[in-house]
C-alpha cells in the first residue's frame, strides 16, 4: 500500500522529468539532442509574420561590418537590395548546435540566390575553431566575425541570435534561442523578401 502511494504514474513522471532535466543540464550533447527532437515534432517553429506584426523595424539602422576567413570585410548598409540573414553563434552552445542542421538546410536552398546573403557570426571570433567544427559536420555555412561592437538593442549577448534585414537595409526579423529556420513558412518569407 505505501509503495503504491510512492510509486503512483505521476510521481514516476516526475522523477523522470527530473532525471532528464539533469542529464540536459550536465550533458551539452543531450541537450543538443532534446532540442533536436523538439524541433523535429513542431517545437521552435519561428514564425517572421508575427515578429513583423508585432515588432517595429529600428528607424536607422548602424552601418555594421563583419569579416569573412579570407579577411574581405562587409557592411549591412553595402547589401541594400539583399536580403541579409545573421546568426550569431559559438560552437561550445547547445542550443546554437541544435538549430545549426536547419540553419545550414535554409542556406542550401538559398545559397544560389543573388538577393540573399547569409552571415554566420562566431561570437569568440576564433575563425580556426569555428571553422574545423563546420568542416568536421558538414555546414557549407559561410563564416564571420564581427568588426566591433553590435548594438545592444538588436544584439544584448543572449546565442543563437537571429536577425534578418530586408532589402531596404531594415530589420525584418529576430529571434533569440534555437529556432528550426528550414521550414516551409519561414522557406516562404525569405522567398517573399528576396523578390
Amino acid at each position: 500500500m505505501i509503495l503504491r502511494k510512492y510509486f503512483s504514474a505521476s510521481n514516476i513522471m516526475f522523477a523522470l522529468l527530473m532525471v532528464l532535466a539533469v542529464i540536459t543540464w550536465v550533458n551539452p550533447t543531450a541537450k543538443i539532442e532534446l532540442i533536436r527532437g523538439l524541433m523535429a515534432v513542431g517545437a521552435f517553429k519561428p514564425d517572421p509574420d508575427d515578429y513583423a506584426r508585432n515588432h517595429k523595424a529600428p528607424a536607422n539602422l548602424p552601418d555594421y561590418s563583419y569579416r569573412d576567413t579570407s579577411g574581405n570585410t562587409i557592411s549591412i548598409s553595402g547589401l541594400k537590395n539583399k536580403v541579409v540573414f545573421v546568426n550569431y553563434w559559438a560552437t561550445w552552445c547547445p542550443p546554437c548546435l541544435a538549430e545549426m542542421p536547419s540553419v545550414n538546410g535554409l542556406y542550401m536552398k538559398f545559397k544560389n540566390n543573388p538577393n540573399v546573403v547569409f552571415i554566420m557570426v562566431d561570437t569568440d571570433n576564433d575563425q580556426l575553431k569555428s571553422g574545423t567544427f563546420l568542416k568536421n559536420n558538414h555546414y557549407s555555412l559561410p563564416l564571420y566575425t564581427s568588426v566591433g561592437k553590435f548594438p545592444d538593442t538588436l544584439l544584448d549577448g543572449t546565442i543563437p541570435t537571429t536577425l534578418i534585414f530586408g532589402k531596404d537595409g531594415k530589420l525584418k526579423y529576430k529571434h533569440t534561442g534555437a529556432a528550426d529556420y528550414n521550414s516551409d513558412k519561414f522557406n516562404e518569407f525569405l522567398e517573399r523578401e528576396a523578390k
